[in-house]
């Protein structure tokens, strides 16, 4: 009796030991890992900039528009800086990143709106259309007010940048660039209603 109570948790042993084995080759995915849950860092969601995950805003589909107007790029962030601080960004222009506390009212302005101020702006959903016209252009000047009148449910800002060193306009979104020679209506039309109000705040 004692041989066969034996014999009998042998084999049991054996059994388990098969199960075991079997269990762990349904669970090997073919890349050598286990299929078991792991736990993984979270993705980047907070707009620090340090993680490994490319955050490029979504964008809103046109019927009007089959085409994507812009490059996107992945987020650098969104800290708040001191006012005036220097910032170094990774882009010309930029399209997120380090900013400064306030953000500027929204509309053409007169004199430069510094870029620490307009990337909050554009932070709380906002597009942003500047140029560099050192020659003057008020044709051109004249296409980006339109679009201004013409989206007044947008939240647009129109401002000089004598720091742009491409083109001599450029539409911005949050992670969305847009640059150019000669402004087009339709295509600006197009990126705002693409890229409006898709930014970590929506902010009036």
């Amino acid at each position: 009796m004692l041989r066969t109570n034996l014999q009998a948790c042998l084999l049991a042993g054996l059994s388990c030991c098969a199960w075991a084995c079997i269990g762990d080759d349904l669970a090997d995915t073919g890349t050598g890992e286990s299929n078991s849950t792991q736990s993984t860092a979270p993705e980047d969601t907070t707009g620090d900039g340090d993680g490994d995950v490319c955050n490029t805003a979504e964008t809103t589909t046109v019927e009007a528009c089959p085409a994507i107007i812009g490059e996107g790029f992945c987020s650098e962030g969104g800290i708040h800086v001191d006012q005036d601080s220097a910032i170094d960004w990774g882009n010309n222009p930029p399209h997120s990143g380090d900013h400064y506390p306030t953000w500027e009212k929204w509309g053409e302005h007169d004199t430069p709106v510094p870029r620490g101020n307009w990337v909050h702006n554009m932070e709380h959903g906002g597009i942003v259309l500047v140029y560099n016209c050192p020659d003057g252009c008020d044709a051109e000047l004249d296409t980006l007010r339109m679009v201004l009148d013409m989206r007044t449910d947008s939240r647009i800002l129109i401002t000089e940048d004598p720091l742009l060193d491409g083109p001599p306009f450029a539409a911005v979104s949050w992670t969305w660039v847009h640059e150019f020679d000669t402004p087009v209506l339709d295509e600006l039309l197009c990126f705002v209603d693409q890229h409006f109000n898709h930014a970590p705040e929506n902010v009036p």
